[in-house]
């Protein structure tokens, strides 16, 4: 005699897991992507351990456009390494709010949706403690944040 396989706990357990995978990319859609926040701490990131080219890569082509990454640079470190008189700082991510028609320069054009973020650097350099706090502003370019700031 031949015995027939159950083939239905296997096809059940198939049908589970694609309800499982459907209803998690449905109500979940933003799983792996960088929230606003995210960027901007990544950005402090890698100015804290002195990469700014890569820092620089997080900003939007309009500040692209405004700072040469060379410039960039040469300009950030030369600040934080010759005037500050430090290597590296600490920070703090803290307030963040939606801003409808956000606009970097009063001539320029506005972005429908920013988010500003507030940044508190902290500085230990050889003229004592200070910090500067920065409302830093992302917005979306092609799906994804990018940083741009506030010359008003």
């Amino acid at each position: 005699m031949r015995r027939r396989s159950n083939k239905l706990p296997l096809i059940l357990i198939v049908i589970g897991l694609i309800v499982l995978i459907i209803i998690v990319f449905k109500f979940i859609p933003s799983l792996g992507e960088k929230e606003p926040r995210d960027v901007v701490d990544a950005f402090y990131h890698y100015e804290q351990e002195g990469d700014f080219g890569s820092a620089w890569e997080l900003f939007h082509p309009v500040m692209q456009k405004k700072f040469t990454k060379n410039a960039y640079v040469t300009e950030r470190s030369h600040i934080y390494m010759g005037h500050y008189g430090v290597n590296t700082f600490s920070y703090n991510i803290n307030d963040e709010k939606e801003i409808k028609s956000f606009k970097m320069t009063k001539g320029s054009e506005a972005f429908p949706t920013a988010n500003s973020i507030s940044v508190e650097q902290t500085f230990k350099s050889k003229f004592g403690t200070f910090k500067v706090l920065q409302d830093v502003y992302t917005v979306e370019d092609e799906g994804e944040w990018k940083i741009v700031w506030d010359f008003k």
